[in-house]
């Protein structure tokens, strides 16, 4: 029931009434912003429409014209008094008007009118097409009010309505609004499962409002010209639906590829970006959950300049969202000045309109960016009112309670309260890290982990001011610690193991359950959020009090689903929630020769610790900080991967590998002499660096073989953080395999080539890596750009890496022609089915000589994985991801990745390997060789062969200390004397035997 608008108003408002027709499909729905900007003479003539008279004499085709003229002039003055008037004027005569009015009215705080105008329109109405949309409009808004039986019943009837109208016979105009409804009622669907919690289900139907707004398009021509602008305003709202679902899933490169996909339509739709806001406020909302926060200022800063431009005012509710946006952008990119700045202009703005609502607040990022400025007071107050908003509407356990009261604590302790700020921390903590908590394991986006990160960090500063004197404060201090080292790859792994969970016996029942609960748990919170800060009061108190008994109940359900996956799979519940370690059961699994140290880098100082096999526990903060840190190894790595250029590769950094060791080692020197191998827990930018390269003295020598290096007096384990060792300890107990091998090497990507034998490389020239196909600069990718992927087909062969292969299965006395899967035969599917059959699980060693990817790199690519032979099967995958691994049944004592790298300034390759090394020790691995950079082919072949061969030939040798010595031999050849060609591997995991 839309209204031809054009041939009423000027240009400036059509422009207007487009925007909102994209934005939100109905003009009608932007009842709560101001009007808009309009000259004198505009306001005059749209002031005498609305003012004159119907002649009540005349023709009713007449009269429904001139309501027509007035709806629109009362809805451009923002005149919602005569706008009523009008329209109740006009359903007298005409059903037309009642369907207005009913969108009007359903986005006020008078509801409940709505509903009766809806129901009794589907009551009267005889077209079953009709009466198929109105059930939907209704159901729409039945999922917004949570009413989810009604609306249920009422999708039900649409659906019957719609299946039963013929397809053929039909005008264009008729099989146009028909398919038209079909994409109403999937989209009415999905939100419907969005609010069920069925993020599945939820994609399922905005993919199937697609796949027919898709082809709604392609036959467009068969309709009028408002029917086709109808279905072109349905496609943008299929692909931000579809968009923000997949966002709200955490599947962001799914997310990313639909908004790519969208742009490029609407740009062929010849759409200028006076129709792109709520677009591009979508993309910087995607960009922000990712933490690419300079995109997501660019995109909330175009949304702005659109809102503006169409002659929406500063201050009104369009305009703040964007500013919303760019709080949050400026936040997550540290810009505290600037964010501080912002949020002054719109509250300055806001106070000059008679807008009421709370939104403008933003505690969430308001309280950080005070917190920042060092606006303790400001922030106390702040935060001690919504603390007890959230207690109330959300629960006192839940993570956004945790959030605010973690905030607080901060704000506490800057005003010297240490006693009121601990109480405050040990809560929110509590809720953050416990078993228990309930609803702290959601998609979390890049922000709500870094303001996370900012609680522990500053709990830890009060800790620490009492961790020499206070026992239970140093062991409170080691465990906040250890959760700082537990970074972003969690929430990627928990996603993975979750999906892999779900083909379990006995367990997929119950996860599932357990997921569709969280998942309505969080769209329940952001709905009752949503009210606090509603403009004008949508629901009843009765709804709202509904919704938040709904959320005790799932609660209370989560509770028993996750205590019943504790006692039947702990392996599993660990690998999804992680308990820190106290330092008596680190010291219980070391043995007297070892030493474990954690390090953690923050935002002024760097906290290590020692502990060894007696229990002693030595306790430093280092003056350098995280940024310092990540500064020097930047550095370093500019001097390291360097293998491709062979005699000409720089010198290694040597000044800032003894600054590390300096600050975060010498002060352990006592600690480490005598010790025969390091355990060393680390995250963040240290993932980017094998520690064997630190140097424990200044060195200016002309010979890198020379060089006082870590690794010439101690073997070296890197390991994620304290909780994931202690797995591996506890699993080193089960019973070695007793096969020693299995290899997929050199796949063949493209599946169309023709597979040559190709033998390994004889120069030593040869270096492995797909950082070339790969964006260096990470940060410039967005959906506008439309060729960011890796091509798949023009992955670097790996043909060098046979001979690799082949000569590690020979030292393990391995069968080559059964345990080495090389070429088109290195495929996803024979690593799968060989778990299946248990081959797998019967071998010591287990090596992929393959390019791992990252999640972006390819569309819909969400996670880690590592690139097998492509094949031509359809809707076969070549990508072994780490949900695959997760499904993985093995008992190796290695699992080796030679081929690929972690090379990547921005860190999301380090977090991939983390997380893909985790993935492999859940599968049942007790320890992985990775690379830290491209390798030069020849050397690492010595690498891995000497390792190996030193591993087989004693069988008390450790394998942090086989390493060691296959480092030490290689270096000692001079040609591979710098440590590109002798460091690029460490031994991630259990390092013992």
């Amino acid at each position: 029931m839309a209204i031809n608008i054009s041939r009423y108003i000027s240009k400036a408002v059509l422009i207007f009434f487009a925007f909102i027709f994209v934005t939100f499909g109905s003009w009608a729905q932007f009842d709560d912003a101001p009007p808009i900007k309009l000259d004198q003479a505009e306001v005059q003539r749209l002031r005498s429409i609305l003012d004159a008279e119907i002649d009540q004499t005349q023709l009713n085709i007449k009269k429904i014209e001139q309501h027509k003229q007035k709806e629109i002039a009362a809805a451009a003055l923002g005149d919602f008094a005569a706008r009523e008037k009008n329209l109740r004027q006009w359903m007298q005569i005409d059903q037309e008007g009642a369907w207005v009015l009913r969108s009007v009215l359903s986005n006020t705080e008078r509801r409940a009118e709505a509903y009766e105008i809806g129901l009794s329109i589907i009551q009267k109405e005889r077209q079953p097409v009709a009466s198929a949309r109105m059930k939907l409009f209704v159901a729409s808004d039945y999922v917004e009010d949570n009413e989810l039986s009604k609306a249920a019943e009422l999708l039900s009837q649409a659906e019957g309505v719609i299946k039963a109208m013929p397809r053929s016979g039909r005008t264009g105009e008729q099989t146009f609004l028909l398919l038209d409804t079909e994409i109403l009622f999937y989209l009415t669907k999905s939100r419907y499962a969005l609010k069920s919690g069925k993020l599945a289900d939820a994609i399922t139907s905005a993919k199937l409002a697609k796949e027919k707004v898709t082809y709604l398009i392609s036959i467009e021509g068969i309709t009028n010209d408002r029917h086709r602008f109808m279905g072109r305003n349905n496609y943008s709202r299929t692909m931000h639906l579809l968009a923000y679902v997949q966002t709200n899933a955490g599947l962001y490169s799914d997310a990313e590829v639909t908004l790519r996909e969208a742009y490029l339509t609407m740009k062929k739709f010849g759409w200028n970006e006076n129709l792109m806001a709520e677009f591009f406020g979508t993309v910087s909302d995607l960009y922000s959950a990712t933490g690419q926060y300079k995109d997501a200022l660019d995109f909330a800063k175009r949304s702005e300049k659109i809102i503006l431009e169409i002659g929406l005012p500063v201050g009104s509710m369009a305009w703040i969202k964007t500013q919303l946006r760019t709080n949050l952008a400026l936040a997550g990119s540290d810009q505290w000045k600037a964010a501080l700045d912002n949020f002054n202009k719109m509250d300055a703005a806001v106070s000059k309109t008679e807008l009421k609502s709370s939104i403008v607040l933003q505690p969430n990022i308001r309280g950080l960016v005070y917190l920042n400025n060092r606006m303790y007071s400001e922030a106390s107050t702040l935060l001690a009112s919504d603390l007890e908003w959230n207690k109330t509407n959300l629960g006192p356990k839940h993570h956004q309670t945790a959030l605010i009261e973690g905030f607080l604590a901060v704000a506490n302790a800057g005003q010297s309260q240490d006693k009121l700020a601990k109480q405050h921390y040990e809560s929110a903590v509590q809720n953050f890290t416990s078993p228990e908590a309930l609803t702290g394991d959601f998609n979390e986006t890049a922000l709500y982990r870094k303001q996370k990160r900012f609680i522990f960090q500053n709990y830890s500063k009060l800790l620490a001011k009492n961790a020499a004197t206070n026992p239970q404060d140093a062991e409170t201090l080691f465990k906040i610690a250890d959760q700082l080292n537990t970074s972003s790859v969690q929430q990627a792994l928990a996603e993975a193991a979750i999906r892999s969970g779900v083909t379990i016996p006995g367990l997929a029942d119950i996860i599932r359950k357990e997921q569709d609960a969280k998942n309505e748990i969080a769209t329940l919170t952001s709905y009752i959020r949503g009210q606090d800060g509603a403009e004008s009061v949508k629901q009843t108190p009765q709804v709202i009090n509904q919704m938040r008994a709904r959320l005790k109940e799932l609660e209370s359900q989560r509770k028993e689903f996750k205590a019943q996956i504790q006692k039947g799979f702990p392996e599993y519940f660990q690998l999804i929630q992680p308990k820190s370690p106290s330092h008596t059961e680190i010291a219980q699994q070391l043995k007297s020769d070892e030493l474990f140290l954690s390090i953690i880098p923050m935002d002024e100082q760097t906290y290590v610790w020692a502990i060894d096999a007696k229990g002693n526990v030595k306790f430093h903060s280092a003056s350098i900080a995280e940024k310092e840190i990540s500064g020097l190894i930047n550095k370093i790595r500019k001097t390291l991967d360097v293998a491709e250029l062979g005699s000409k590769a720089p010198n290694f950094d040597y000044a800032s590998a003894n600054v590390i060791y300096k600050n975060l080692f010498a002060p352990f020197d006592s600690e480490i002499l005598g010790k025969k191998h390091l355990v060393i827990s680390s995250s963040g930018s240290m993932a980017k660096l094998p520690f064997a390269v630190l140097t424990r003295n200044p060195y200016a020598g002309a010979d890198p073989s020379k060089a006082p290096w870590l690794i010439r007096d101690v073997a070296v384990s890197h390991v994620p953080n304290a909780s994931g060792w202690l797995s591996l300890k506890r699993f080193g107990k089960t019973p070695h395999s007793t096969e020693p091998m299995i290899a997929w090497g050199d796949p063949t990507f493209d599946p169309k080539a023709v597979q040559q034998q190709v033998a390994a490389a004889t120069s030593g020239s040869v270096v492995r890596s797909s950082g070339a196909l790969r964006s260096s600069d990470l940060s410039a990718k967005n959906v506008l750009d439309p060729d960011t992927f890796v091509n798949y087909n023009r992955l670097p062969t790996l043909p060098e890496t046979r001979d690799e292969v082949l000569e590690i299965a020979k030292i393990l006395s391995a069968n080559p022609k059964e345990d080495v899967i090389l070429g088109s035969l290195a495929t996803r599917q024979s690593v799968i089915k060989s778990s299946l059959s248990g081959q797998l699980g019967r071998k010591q060693v287990v090596v992929f000589a393959t390019h791992g990817l990252l999640a972006g790199d390819l569309p819909n690519l969400n996670q880690p994985a590592l690139a097998m032979a492509g094949t031509t099967g359809p809707g076969e995958s070549p990508l072994l991801t780490l949900e695959d691994v997760l499904g993985l049944k093995l008992n190796a004592d290695w699992v080796v990745l030679s081929a690929c790298n972690t090379a990547g300034a921005d860190g999301r390759a380090e977090e991939a390997l983390s997380g893909l090394a985790r993935g492999f020790f859940y599968a049942g691995s007790r320890s992985m060789l990775v690379t830290h950079w491209s390798v030069e082919s020849e050397s690492a072949m010595l690498l891995t062969t000497q390792t190996f061969a030193a591993y087989k030939k004693d069988p008390e040798l450790r394998r942090s200390e086989a390493l060691r010595q296959a480092m030490i031999e290689t270096m000692k050849l001079q040609r591979f004397a710098h440590p590109t060609y002798w460091a690029p591997y460490a031994l991630v995991g259990e390092g013992g035997r």
